[in-house]
């Protein structure tokens, strides 16, 4: 059993009602409430899902479930996660986040990535006209829209056409585990100062660095020749193809970072333990099964005698990338950052 039922935090309500829309099926578009987490939004009535693929045929991979709480209006868009944590299954889901090229996409600013652009399109009317709805029916009630995960981009991507094209402004945008949504011009011209956008990212979560920003190639190419690069696009070589691609794209991270550290504490982005090139560190080194304290920088890493990818070490990055309370079992395993960093886990189960 938990403590508490209704998650005790703004962020934590955020998360747990991203979780919630983890319960929209992708196959009949129906929202079955999740245990736990539906109660933790405390909706007011149950919210109305929204569904659709990107393409004929597909599953409805795209959705987003809009309700109403103590907060205001809460739109949380739902994400994707692999069939299975292997490298194989890792490297489709990697691609379809980095092999995207940015488009324009008016009245958005700069490029956005296409894939989540056309993602959000598929759902955008549904979503839009059920926030003008209950704008009517609780007027002057504050709008938050939030994602984890491919819901991510899809928040700061809906947000900002909400605002610029319909007038409707949130009063923030919280994303966790979100990949980047465009380039440089979007991200700068973005408008966060009307819509503050916070962005929560967790240790080990591989994910909120794709598609690569420059920072990363600058990074990364050092150790492209070493055993440890060509060890990583031995197992996942059409990912190694695809940031190729994606070195001209100018990717850029979007909001305020809400780093969530080993321990459970939230620092920024001006901690040393957030620094980007020491969290790709540490996820390269639990992804070859080596000890976290074995290195610190990215030529200590590739002076370590040549090792291969763990299957142990995929495991716990796909854990650091789930949104749900911590859990340790042979079918659901999961670290729970990102809910001990929003605050939330007095909805956790006790012993999780």
């Amino acid at each position: 059993m938990s403590t508490t039922t209704i998650a005790p935090t703004l962020n934590s309500r955020l998360a747990s009602a991203c979780n919630c829309a983890y319960g929209v099926s992708d196959t009949t578009g129906k929202y079955t409430p999740p245990a736990i987490y539906d109660a933790a939004v405390n909706w007011s009535a149950t919210p109305k899902p929204f569904a659709a693929a990107t393409s004929p045929g597909q599953k409805l991979i795209n959705a987003a479930l809009v309700g109403v709480n103590q907060d205001g209006i809460i739109v949380a868009f739902r994400g994707t996660l692999p069939p299975s944590w292997t490298p194989g299954s890792l490297e489709d889901w990697w691609q379809d986040i980095v092999d995207s090229e940015p488009i324009s996409a008016p009245p958005l600013p700069g490029k956005v990535h296409s894939g989540f652009w056309h993602g959000l399109q598929s759902i955008y009317s549904g979503v839009l006209g059920e926030v003008q709805s209950l704008q009517r029916s609780h007027p002057g009630a504050a709008i938050y829209v939030t994602g984890h995960s491919k819901g991510g981009p899809l928040a700061s991507l809906g947000a900002a056409q909400l605002y610029l094209q319909s007038n409707i402004q949130a009063a923030g945008v919280v994303t966790f585990a979100s990949p980047h949504p465009g380039d440089h011009d979007f991200v700068n011209q973005y408008p966060a100062v009307l819509q503050p956008v916070t962005a929560f990212e967790n240790y080990l979560d591989i994910v909120p660095f794709l598609p690569p920003t420059d920072a990363f190639f600058q990074d990364f190419e050092p150790i492209a020749n070493t055993w440890l690069g060509k060890e990583f696009c031995k197992y996942f070589p059409y990912i190694c193809n695809a940031l190729s691609n994606a070195s001209k794209w100018n990717y850029a991270s979007l909001g305020q970072l809400n780093y969530v550290t080993s321990s459970g504490k939230v620092v920024g982005s001006d901690n040393p333990l957030a620094a980007p090139d020491y969290r790709l560190v540490q996820i390269l080194l639990t992804l070859f099964g080596l000890n976290s304290d074995a290195a610190e920088t990215f030529a200590e890493l590739a002076s370590q005698a040549a090792t291969s990818i763990s299957h142990s070490g995929l495991s716990t990055i796909g854990a650091a990338h789930c949104i749900a309370c911590k859990a340790d079992t042979p079918t659901d395993f999961c670290a729970g950052g990102y809910m001990t960093g929003a605050g939330g886990d007095p909805i956790c189960p006790t012993g999780s």
